[in-house]
């Protein structure tokens, strides 16, 4: 009985058990800065299309379009979200990376805002890409065939959306795989910096498979080296930036305050500037490459080296480009926040 009225006496659970730190260090948002940047790249694109699309349907005559409102008000919420969730990543990390403590996490309020903040914007977003037509990522005649009739509109607005769209879903679940690649590997940074490959890959095999794969696969008459340059530069960087993110001479000896005691911290070290040095060769030689070619440019004809539907493939030749830029971005927010991670 005594027992009995002190679990009565006991207070029941409340809101002083609910942990609100943010945990928020400088190395903590450089790394979650640098996390979000692949959502911000796609999220970039996405802003394009519906921009494209809104043009197509007022040249259509459509005046009033429920699905381009929505996506329009995606447009201004998905980066609001991704923004917010910087600021919270960093607590799921302390939480489920660092401590290991899956249940910690879920008393944590900035690591549930973070699951909610990337659930509800996916879920959202999701009900505009799995519409018939949108959801055909290399199809461009399925995707035409199949256009949802709520989504009035003449080619190319089919592509210059679709594409876009994939590319917002690639970031989404880059920034998702790499939070999860962080909690996995935890406490051990060598690791943790390999997380950057995954930006890398899925990125890059996207946009070469939707763009010059999928023009060579057409047979193009003229502008096929184009595309050959493409993934030969994009094949040679990706092996190149991969070696040095695992290897253990590579970015792994940068971070390293035992291997490299250069006042200029990761910037000290070889490895940082020869990844750096491989990125921009890349979107250099790119960008020569394409604007170089006969007809693969923007605007009509909406065709190129007698291939059809080139706004299908054209937007990924540019938006390879655009993720390299990105990448530069993330790369040394990347770097430079594991660096400054202490050591547990």
């Amino acid at each position: 009985s005594v027992q009995l009225f002190a679990y009565l006496r006991t207070p029941p659970p409340t809101a002083a058990m609910v942990d609100f730190d943010f945990h928020l260090t400088a190395h903590g948002l450089l790394c979650a800065a640098a996390v979000s940047c692949p959502q911000f790249i796609g999220l970039y694109l996405f802003r394009a299309g519906v921009r494209d699309y809104g043009r197509g349907c007022e040249e259509a005559g459509v005046m009033t379009c429920p699905v381009l409102d929505q996506m329009r008000l995606l447009v201004r919420f998905l980066p609001v979200c991704a923004s917010l969730r910087i600021f919270c990543a960093p607590a799921l990390w302390h939480w489920m990376a660092d401590l290991k403590d899956f249940s910690g996490a879920l008393r944590s309020f900035p690591a549930m805002m973070w699951i909610l903040l990337w659930a509800v914007p996916f879920v959202l977003f999701k009900q505009i890409l799995l519409k018939p037509g949108l959801r055909n990522v290399h199809s461009s005649h399925r995707t035409i065939t199949e256009w949802p009739e709520e989504l009035p509109c003449e080619r190319p607005y089919h592509g210059l959306l679709s594409t876009r769209c994939h590319a917002a879903s690639g970031g989404f679940f880059i920034e998702l795989l790499w939070n999860a690649w962080t909690i996995y590997v935890g406490g051990d940074l060598g690791l943790r910096l390999s997380g950057i490959s995954i930006p890398v890959v899925i990125f890059n095999a996207g946009m070469l498979a939707g763009g010059p794969i999928n023009f060579l696969s057409r047979s193009p008459a003229v502008d096929g080296w184009v595309a050959e340059v493409y993934l030969l530069v994009s094949l040679a960087a990706v092996e190149g930036m991969l070696l040095l993110n695992h290897a253990w001479f590579g970015l792994r000896a940068a971070i390293d305050h035992k291997d490299n005691g250069s006042s200029f911290g990761p910037y000290g070290h070889w490895s940082t500037w020869l990844w750096i040095g491989l990125l921009v060769m890349q979107a250099v030689v790119l960008r020569y490459t394409v604007t170089g070619s006969m007809e693969l440019h923007p605007g009509e004809p909406w065709a190129a080296g007698g291939c059809d539907h080139k706004e299908f493939f054209f937007p990924r030749f540019w938006g390879l480009i655009y993720v390299c830029y990105g990448m530069l971005i993330s790369f040394n927010l990347w770097v430079l926040g594991v660096w400054l991670t202490p050591v547990t």
